[in-house]
């Protein structure tokens, strides 16, 4: 249904380095690295920088801590842009300050690295924390004063990033900071420098961390001192292998870098392991739990992609995509592709297994840029799974048109529509589809893009409402008009795509694969 995001990736995330407590403001367990690589702007060698393909990147990598620049526009919205001028890195010219967010937005700001990044734009702050995972270091660099400095730790309060984030600056926005709230973080930036006395006036003024300046290396009795008095070590910059080893060496925690990749490979082989990233759903609705998902693997497809939905029988992994049906081996390795064309409809959703059978969604969609919507229309599919072949279909446009997701429990198919903000159940009986009730669900979480059933319990990704994560519904024993509330949401990482389709592991109730496009994701979710 969306636009697809191909990147290259390597295969699998590594596991976490060793960790260390945080802040109890955090309602639920993180922890964070105790040292790593600071990706310098995002992994801003290869991306272009302080952009969301830039902080992707550098989360794909497994980068332990991610620098970036914050500044006002015109209308006090904050943006994340190193430079007061808009020159070097966008197709605008002039300090940022004058410029609204609205007419920021409409500049590139990424073909300055190359056409292939073509149409990235300015991200708010916003937009940069809510890619993060919670057990990242975000380094936020204050391009301004205590009015800058107060609007991002409101936003760090409110989007409950207090354990991760710290602010990079003086001391006059860093006193602006506490004022809003005292257990904001700070990093001393005053008179900035790679010496005795920049420590000790670090220690002075309460900080949480320090970033190093100058040269190409540390004096471990400094590093020491700052350790012994509670500071986290921070070191700018380097993308020399044998200074970042000495860095290490003489106890800095995190160079910052701006070769990440390469950078990276070293710090592997000092055995600071990537980071495994960790994420929690930030919905509010009262009594929704919201615990942690864990990006435990990310397999690289070597050909096709999965960007609608996959399944699996005991030896082989299914995927779709708009047009097609692909196989793979349990190891997703590809073995086949085949396109599907039903009469009126022309684009799969998300699709099940059960029993030697396929299951999935037709809609009549968008082709080559054009679309007839006097032809809406609905179609149930049942394919066998060894052969892809189409053994029986219902149309079910009468109920529903815009269908995408579809889960089968042995005795009810469920359907979601993506214009009806329900889950529908069909019972499927000598042959016919009958309607036997729809779990509707609360008009924030917009519609359904994929679905499983365990036990009482019915599963949903939602990703474009205000309220997107994996949810957890419980299945009532009647279906009725009346909305049902989730009880559990669990965020799903983002790298490449939206979320769409998923499923459970076989023999696992708590971890799921994830579709993204040329990639699937293993994710744990944590009860």
């Amino acid at each position: 249904m969306k636009s697809l995001i191909p990147c290259i990736l390597a295969s699998f995330f590594s596991i976490a380095l060793t960790t260390a407590d945080v802040h109890a403001d955090n309602p639920n367990t993180i922890q964070m690295p105790v040292r790593g690589i600071c990706a310098h702007r995002g992994a801003s060698i290869s991306h272009p920088e302080n952009t969301i393909a830039a902080f992707k990147e550098a989360i794909r990598l497994g980068a332990h801590m991610i620098e970036l620049d914050l500044a006002l526009t015109r209308d006090n919205q904050i943006v994340v842009l190193h430079d007061s001028t808009l020159d070097r890195t966008t197709d605008g010219s002039g300090p940022v300050e004058e410029w609204s967010l609205a007419d920021l937005k409409k500049l590139d700001a990424g073909i300055f690295k190359g056409q292939q990044f073509k149409g990235e734009r300015i991200p708010t702050f916003e937009e940069a924390l809510a890619l993060m995972p919670d057990n990242i270091w975000i380094n936020v660099h204050l391009k301004g004063g205590g009015q800058l400095a107060a609007a991002a730790t409101k936003l760090i309060v409110q989007q409950e990033r207090l354990h991760q984030s710290f602010l990079a600056c003086g001391s006059v926005a860093a006193d602006a900071a506490k004022n809003v709230d005292k257990r904001v973080q700070i990093c001393n930036m005053e008179k900035q420098a790679n010496n005795l006395t920049y420590v000790n006036e670090s220690i002075e003024a309460n900080s949480a961390f320090l970033q190093l300046f100058g040269g190409n290396t540390v004096d471990p009795a400094h590093t020491k001192l700052a350790r012994e008095n509670g500071l986290r070590i921070n070191f700018c910059c380097t993308n020399d292998a044998d200074v970042l080893k000495q860095l290490f060496s003489n106890g800095v925690e995190f160079p910052l870098v701006d070769d990440l990749e390469t950078m990276m490979t070293v710090a592997t082989e000092l055995g600071i392991k990537p980071l495994r990233p960790i994420y929690r759903a930030r919905n509010k609705s009262t009594g929704l739990a919201t615990p942690n998902s864990h990006l435990e693997s990310r397999i690289k497809l070597d050909k096709a992609m999965v960007s609608q939905g996959i399944a699996a029988s005991d030896v082989h992994f299914f995927g779709s995509n708009a047009d097609s049906l692909i196989r793979f081996d349990k190891q997703w390795n590809f073995i086949e592709e085949k396109k599907l064309r039903l009469p009126g409809v022309n684009h799969f959703g998300a699709i099940d297994y059960h029993e030697g059978f396929l299951w999935a969604g037709l809609l009549n969609g968008p082709e080559n840029g054009e679309y007839d919507a006097s032809n809406d229309k609905g179609v149930i599919a049942k394919i066998d799974a060894s052969t892809l072949e189409v053994v029986a279909t219902w149309d079910i446009s009468e109920r529903l048109t815009w269908i995408d997701p579809v889960t089968f429990d042995g005795k009810h198919l469920w359907v979601g529509d993506l214009r009806d903000l329900g889950i529908h159940r069909y019972e499927m009986r000598e042959g016919k589809a009958i309607h036997t009730g729809t779990l509707r669900y609360p008009r924030e979480l917009h519609f359904s893009q994929g679905l499983r059933i365990q036990g009482n319990h019915l599963y949903s990704i939602h990703t474009f409402g205000t309220a997107d994560g994996l949810f957890q519904f419980p299945i009532p024993d009647t279906l009725t008009e009346t909305p049902v509330n989730p009880n559990k949401v669990w965020r799903i990482p983002e790298l490449f795509s939206h979320a769409e389709g998923f499923m459970f592991v076989p023999g696992k109730v708590d971890e799921i694969w994830h579709a993204q496009v040329r990639h699937v994701d293993r994710i744990r979710l944590e009860e």
